[in-house]
């Protein structure tokens, strides 16, 4: 390498803070790193943008740094946040909870940066670790209130037409027609996340006032979501018009992202009137050139007490890296005296989807008694369990990848409470085959350290309360039953009065075993 190729002195000077900080926090938090990055791959989820945002916020970056170069010293006020992070980080690893090591991830490193850049050279900076927080998975919390926006407006949207329809939850009937479910995917998430980081880019490179950027980045999510709006209505319109035959239906996904393409046109005659406007007042304006802001201070200093502080945090945080449970162990439970098993995979072809268990239990079943009478096993069961030993990343109960039913192929028709006289809440949910039309019904609960939930996030928070419990086990439990014709709420109930007991005692068997 030529004299010429190699870093100059002063910039290496500049640079080495930054580099030993980040680096060390990279290592400290690499377990999360890595299972967000492992998010980034699944090309067909919403955070499949992360290896490009994270290009353009090194880009940015580099393109500030040229345009306002920094001075690293020491900020000590910055300390007290970067604790504040850095100390939310560890109760996360301490309790298990991954997405409360999400959320606090960007705000750690920003924290550290500004502890050796000061605000005055910090606040250049604040797009680039934007565009990285819009990459990682704390967004899929919003998921669940945008489902009910989304189904809110074209109910409304839909009360202007001739159609017969009922709407319950996230489902809206087409009476006579059809069902269409505004799941997970239907949200508009992803519209509202690229939406998001394009306003902010955009307002980056060409508009010189925060005002104009904030008025972009609110008018980018108005946008975003009303694409998506457009979008399910199309959908659910165009299915009562061709009695579910179109073919937009199938193909949602790629009409959805024309739709929002479409919606940047007027966005971008927005964003290109407010450049106008910040050019015109900055040129009306006389700027006089003055020195860059630096701080004073060590800066050797301030990254010996990060380092420290850091190197502390990553000794005292649990083991986050154990292995996942490629062949998991299998429950050795007899059914009960009842209930003989059918050796089949599944009910009915349904199965759930659940990623890296610990411990399983699935097991397809007849009542033996009804064998007996002689009406033959017209009813078949289901029973499973899937169990964690503890959370850990990609072995939680609580993720994308674990489902109740693949969604391509089954459809919920209707929600109820399973009574029981154990006491434990159980959920039902009816599910209707795509093709066949074939229903099964499922009733579940998520045992977590100690504590029932029947909602996924309660179950997520659960992990906090449950840390107190002295437990880390974490257990998703199913009943299901295919019938012809019977009282499906009571037979579910019964179904788990006799198998529930059963699978439990197996569960604080094991984890007696691991306390012990």
């Amino acid at each position: 390498m030529t004299r010429e190729g190699m870093p100059s002195k002063a910039l290496m000077v500049r640079l080495w803070p930054f580099l030993v900080v980040l680096g060390l926090l990279v290592l400290v938090t690499y377990p999360t790193w890595e299972g967000i990055v492992l998010r980034w791959f699944k090309l067909d989820e919403s955070y499949s943008h992360g290896f490009l945002l994270v290009a353009v916020a090194l880009f940015i970056t580099a393109r500030v740094s040229r345009q306002h170069p920094v001075t690293p010293g020491f900020a000590p006020l910055w300390v007290i946040p970067f604790i504040i992070c850095l100390a939310v980080y560890w109760v996360g690893g301490l309790i298990r909870l991954q997405a409360l090591q999400h959320l606090v991830l960007v705000p750690l490193m920003f924290s550290a940066c500004v502890t050796l850049m000061g605000w005055r050279q910090a606040k250049w900076f604040l797009i680039p670790p934007g565009l990285v927080f819009l990459t990682l998975p704390v967004w899929d919390f919003l998921a669940w209130t945008l489902q009910l926006i989304t189904v809110a407006i074209n109910k409304f949207l839909l009360g202007f037409f001739s159609i017969d329809f009922e709407v319950e939850g996230v489902f809206v009937y087409l009476i006579g027609v059809g069902t269409f479910e505004v799941a997970h995917g239907c949200s508009g998430l992803r519209y509202l996340l690229v939406g998001q980081a394009l306003v902010l880019i955009y307002g980056e490179l060409y508009l010189s006032r925060w005002r104009s950027r904030l008025t972009l980045f609110f008018l980018g999510v108005a946008f975003a979501l009303v694409a998506n709006w457009i979008r399910v209505f199309v959908i659910i319109y165009m299915g009562y018009e061709t009695n579910m035959q179109s073919s937009l239906i199938e193909d949602h996904d790629n009409f959805g992202w024309w739709v929002f393409a479409g919606t940047l046109v007027p966005l971008y005659f927005l964003a290109r009137k407010l450049e106008k406007r910040d050019d015109d007042i900055v040129s009306g304006e006389t700027v006089s050139a003055s020195p860059e802001q630096s701080i004073g201070g060590n800066a050797t200093l301030a990254v010996a007490l990060i380092v420290v502080l850091g190197l502390g945090a990553w000794i005292s945080l649990p083991e986050q890296r154990s292995l996942v449970s490629v062949k998991p162990e299998i429950y050795a439970l007899d059914a009960s005296e009842q209930f003989a098993p059918i050796f089949k995979p599944g009910l009915e072809g349904w199965r759930p989807i659940i990623r890296h268990p610990d411990r399983v239990y699935a097991q397809t079943m007849f009542d033996r008694q009804q064998a007996r009478d002689g009406s033959g096993v017209s009813t078949t069961y289901y029973l499973g369990a899937f169990t964690y030993e503890f959370q850990r990343p990609r072995a939680e109960l609580i993720q994308y990848s674990n489902r109740l039913y693949d969604a391509d192929y089954w459809i919920p028709e209707n929600f109820f409470d399973v009574e029981n006289e154990l006491g434990i809440q159980v959920q039902g949910v009816t599910l209707k085959h795509r093709v066949s039309g074939q229903r099964v019904h499922l009733g579940y609960s998520y045992l977590v350290q100690g504590q029932w939930e029947t909602d996924q996030w309660r179950a997520k928070l659960a992990q906090i309360s449950g840390f107190f419990s002295g437990r880390d086990d974490a257990s998703l439990l199913i009943s299901g039953v295919a019938c012809d014709a019977c009282d499906v709420p009571i037979t579910l109930g019964r179904f788990v009065e006799a198998t529930f007991p059963l699978v439990l005692k197996q569960i604080d068997r094991e984890v007696l075993k691991k306390g012990g």
